[in-house]
């Protein structure tokens, strides 16, 4: 399960695996995770051991 926001739908939803488009390494320790919400709108969520902020962050 991933924690995510969309811009589109202004809020913030729970979206299980099956919503995964798409996994990618931007760099060492810096992981994005691409997601379709409930409506089909993308969400680009970045993780990894080198990201500034607490938690998972949506862009």
């Amino acid at each position: 399960m991933f924690l995510a926001y969309c811009d589109e739908c202004e809020e913030r939803f729970l979206l299980p695996a099956n919503h995964v488009v798409g996994v990618h390494n931007l760099e060492s320790g810096v992981i994005a995770v691409e997601l379709t919400c409930y409506e089909g709108h993308h969400i680009l969520v970045l993780s990894g051991n080198d990201i500034d902020i607490p938690g998972p962050a949506t862009v």
